[in-house]
């Protein structure tokens, strides 16, 4: 697990999150990731700065321990974790979701292309 790997000032840290954020729905606990990862990938640039704001992610997840998906957001955390469990699951859970699955691919092309230009 990548938490353990964490020196313990960090660890501090990710159990501080995974406790607050472990009775708020995906939606709420979603933004509060991607709030409290940024800081982390500023600290660095290119690959890096994906990589620290993901270790982030992956380290609360794993505290979070939920191991049972059941929410469309909890599988796109899961999806961008480090952790291969993790995106194991998600996968598992987007193929016996097909619908939820486009959606999100369709929202993940539209964020990267910027959305769609009317026909001039």
């Amino acid at each position: 697990m990548l938490y353990e790997k964490l020196a313990p000032a960090m660890q501090q840290t990710v159990d501080e999150f995974a406790t607050r954020l472990a009775d708020v729905p995906w939606a709420q606990r979603s933004d509060t990731l991607a709030a409290a990862a940024l800081p982390f990938a500023e600290q660095f640039e290119g690959p890096q700065a994906t990589l620290a704001g993901k270790g982030f992610l992956t380290a609360v997840l794993e505290r979070l321990g939920d191991h049972v998906v059941t929410d469309p957001t909890q599988a796109v955390l899961l999806s961008l974790s480090l952790n291969p469990l993790h995106r194991q699951l998600a996968d598992t859970w987007l193929a016996a979701h097909p619908e939820v699955a486009a959606l999100i691919a369709s929202a993940l092309a539209t964020e990267v292309d910027g959305p769609e230009k009317p026909d001039a």
